[in-house]
């Protein structure tokens, strides 16, 4: 920028500079040789408290400046500058042009500089948003705990560590029991205040080698090393639980909580990432179920239970009998609030009522009964639109599908089946089906060249890194529903959760990806995250998720906000 302005306004120094109590501070130059300046001898700290372009003809003839020592030289006669003003309101910094010898700047001169100070901000901003992405994706927002990305480095470090050492490591899962409750019962205000206390007294109690990261929810994640016995591991485990005896005070209320943890071994119960938190998590289940406490992965215990058991082979009779069906959700553009899109969300009859994916989806992954269910609705989907029910549809797509060897051929399949045109279909993709950092953007590429659009799921959750997310072809990044939960809320939390979206949608932007807000419930969350930048909304606000018959497609009508 600095250069682009020298040439333009055939200057020969042009200077991008920050302020502070002090000094003028140079961050980009041309034509000078120095990286700052004291706020005495600087133009720009006039400039700074400006609200307009100022201009200094010859500074040599204006008594504010001639005693400058750069105009006593004879360096600067022509000076003008435009401030450098946040969306805020906040003077950080100048942008300058000068000369050796007078000069006349025009009023359009003046326009100029302006609108080059302007851009200059529009850069600072997009750095900006890449500083705060980077922190969040090593960092949770809410308790400031290393989060799944940066959880999942340490321990392939630790694991690195343990096999040269010959040493084991513990891999645990906590989770809190009754959180639910608390939400439900003081709100999630509450609840938020939980999580954050109870992140800090794990860090307070853990040893300063050992890791405890948030993996989403009230769900926790510990890395612990350096023990040589199972009884140093319940030493722990005893300052945990006097850590957790005291109560913690909530909206005025003291709150006893315990914790259910479950714990697996290197190497003893696996050698790799996944295998140990896979392990990890079904001891913490089995804890959960006997009331909480901690236990270690035992491979007698922590088969399927009973009750998986029932859910898988009721699934498959779901499959066979048509027990399963599509509700969609509609997705709008947040200009005009007009239908463009519906999200297909998969739902299962059951005999008690009708089953959300969360009881059912995880048994479907883990038994591969997802890859048929899969097909299915995609084919189902896309039938909707091809008969003129939908005009685009979105489908989920699970890590488990996305795995499978002929994931791209059996879309292709389906398509031609369906005669359906891509560019209708929306897929969206699960970060935590792009670890693969060599697999991840073949498959992506090959889906891309099909014609169909491409969405980023759950963005925020913490997988995916800023590296990878501009290496992706994709078009569509859908925030979650954690990032929009407290927009609007008025508080302190809802200041930052606006802000940090306004990044996510930055940096989205500039890597020209579309952007869905979810999880949007009130018509001043849709103003806000409109004012951001979020290119399209999706929430109740909108439409819950419904039959067919309650889809009216392609009338680019207003969404009742009463819907």
């Amino acid at each position: 920028m600095a250069q682009i302005v020298a040439r333009h306004f055939y200057a020969p120094m042009a200077l991008v500079s920050f302020l502070d109590d002090h000094r003028q501070w140079i961050k980009a130059k041309v034509g000078c040789d120095v990286s700052e300046a004291p706020l005495s001898e600087s133009m720009c700290a006039t400039t700074i408290r400006a609200d307009h372009v100022m201009v200094v003809p010859d500074a040599t003839v204006d008594p504010r400046f001639q005693n400058f020592p750069s105009v006593r030289a004879g360096d600067v006669q022509f000076y003008a500058g435009a401030p450098l003003i946040t969306p805020e309101g906040f003077r950080i910094g100048t942008l300058c042009v000068t000369a050796p010898e007078p000069r006349r700047f025009s009023a359009e001169d003046s326009s100029m500089l302006e609108a080059f100070a302007a851009l200059v901000m529009d850069e600072v901003k997009l750095r900006q948003a890449v500083v705060d992405l980077g922190r969040m994706a090593l960092n949770d927002n809410l308790t400031g705990l290393p989060n799944r990305v940066y959880f999942r480095q340490q321990l392939t470090a630790a694991l690195k560590r343990a096999e040269m050492n010959a040493q084991h490591v513990v891999v645990g899962l906590l989770d809190l029991n009754g959180f639910k409750r608390i939400n439900d019962t003081l709100g999630h205000a509450a609840g938020d205040e939980l999580l954050r206390l109870s992140a800090a007294r794990l860090r307070e109690t853990l040893g300063s080698s050992d890791v405890v990261a948030r993996m989403g929810g009230d769900e926790f994640a510990l890395v612990l090393g350096d023990f040589r016995h199972a009884s140093d591991i319940d030493v722990v485990m005893k300052r945990l639980q006097q850590a957790f005896a005291a109560p913690f005070v909530l909206e005025g209320r003291e709150v006893f909580v315990r914790w259910s943890i479950g714990l697996s071994v290197y190497p003893d119960d696996g050698t790799d990432e996944q295998t140990l938190l896979r392990h990890a998590d079904s001891a913490m289940y089995r804890v959960k179920k006997s009331g909480g406490g901690y236990g270690f992965f035992r491979a007698v215990h922590d088969r399927r239970t009973p009750e998986e058991t029932e859910v898988l082979a009721a699934l498959h009779k779901a499959v066979e009998e048509k027990e399963l069906f599509l509700q969609y959700q509609p997705i709008v553009r947040s200009s005009d609030q007009v239908v463009v899109s519906h999200e297909a969300l998969l739902r299962w009859t059951r005999p008690d009522g009708v089953a959300m994916p969360a009881a059912f989806i995880p048994v479907a992954e883990s038994s591969g009964l997802i890859v048929p269910i899969g097909r299915w609705v995609l084919e189902e989907a896309t039938r909707a639109v091809q008969l003129g029910l939908l005009d685009k549809v979105a489908v989920n797509v699970s890590a488990k599908e996305f795995a499978h060897p002929s994931f791209v051929r059996n879309v292709e399949e389906t398509l031609a089946r369906v005669g359906l045109d891509p560019a209708r279909l929306t897929l969206e993709i699960k970060e935590g089906s792009l670890l693969d950092l060599v697999r991840a953007p073949e498959v992506l590429g090959a889906l891309r060249s099909l014609g169909l659009q491409l969405a980023l799921d759950d963005f925020g959750m913490g997988l995916t890194s800023l590296t990878v997310l501009s290496a992706l072809p994709l078009d569509v990044v859908k925030l979650d529903r954690s990032f929009i939960a407290r927009v609007g809320d008025g508080s302190e939390a809802g200041g930052r959760a606006i802000r940090l979206v306004r990044s996510v949608v930055q940096l989205a932007g500039s890597l020209g990806f579309r952007t869905v807000a979810e999880g949007v419930e009130t018509r001043l969350q849709a103003q806000l995250l409109k004012n951001a930048g979020c290119t399209h909304l999706q929430g109740y606000l909108f439409g819950r998720p419904g039959a067919l018959g309650d889809v009216l497609p392609g009338e680019s009508k207003l969404v009742s906000a009463l819907s």
